[in-house]
């Protein structure tokens, strides 16, 4: 478990006794058997999945303001792969890696969404208090990202302090680019970056292209050498998918030209 070795101060949920702590609270009947059984996947797999997490109707409505938001652009923040911030004007959202930055910021809908009842049930409850959704991304097209673990990129005082939902806002079919990850690659010792090997967030500028391919390679060579198994994300609409901060996912290479509508958001305690 990350709780046995990393310098850094896991949620519960990754520290060595977790497995215990979940059976004491749910024979305390502080945690309810759904969430338990929840809790539990997410503590052995690093990920666990909600099954009809949002109503069609919401999904559906979301869908509704992501095609609509060049009625008002400036409203909204967009970003396209090597490209920079934008408002999503009619040519920003024709490009397929198009995406609305911290849609939730205003879209009540949105906030509806990412902080549905069973999802914040689950955070409120690995976390131990409230949750702050810090970043929110929305995708039309499979954003084909290379396996990674968050921490490299999404960067908070506390490394191992957060978890991420991924909310299907359609049935995800095959070949559309979708989600894949190790399971139970949570569990990888950190890849720390720097001279002094001290840091779970990949600078750049300091660290370089290089520290940031040995990373890559090394997270899915450590993963194929404990025999994890890859698994493939295939949603039905209002599905969510909730993952530790250090799996290892990333999106699949697209065969088709489906989309594969969706919500990502990053969740931290409000502490951090």
């Amino acid at each position: 478990m990350p709780g046995t070795a990393t310098r850094f101060s896991p949620l519960w949920i990754d520290q060595p006794d977790a497995l215990e702590t979940l059976a004491n609270r749910e024979a305390s009947g502080a945690i309810n058997a759904t969430l338990g059984e929840r809790l539990r996947h997410l503590i052995e797999h690093g990920n666990t999945i909600i099954p009809g997490a949002i109503r069609h109707e919401l999904a559906d409505t979301l869908i509704a303001e992501m095609d609509g938001v060049t009625e008002n652009p400036d409203k909204f923040i967009a970003r396209r792969a090597r490209a920079a911030y934008a408002h999503p004007t009619a040519d920003v959202v024709k490009d397929p890696t198009f995406r609305i930055i911290d849609f939730h910021v205003n879209s009540e809908h949105a906030t509806g969404a990412i902080y549905c009842d069973a999802i914040s049930e689950l955070l409120h409850a690995a976390f131990e208090q409230d949750a702050n959704a810090f970043q929110c991304l929305t995708f039309v097209h499979g954003s084909q990202q290379a396996l990674h673990q968050d921490g490299a990129y999404v960067v908070v005082s506390e490394p191992l302090k957060f978890l991420a939902s991924w909310i299907a806002l359609e049935d995800v079919t095959e070949g559309s680019g979708e989600l894949m990850y190790y399971v139970g690659s949570h569990r990888l010792d950190d890849f720390l970056f720097g001279d002094e090997k001290d840091s779970k967030a990949w600078h750049p500028e300091r660290h370089g292209k290089p520290a940031h391919q040995a990373f890559l390679k090394s997270i899915v060579e450590r993963s194929k050498s404990m025999g994890l198994p890859l698994e493939r994300f295939l949603p039905k609409k209002g599905d969510a998918l909730i993952w530790a901060s250090d799996l290892v996912h990333g999106g699949a290479k697209m065969k088709n030209n489906n989309t594969r509508k969706s919500i990502v958001t990053h969740y931290c305690p409000v502490d951090v």
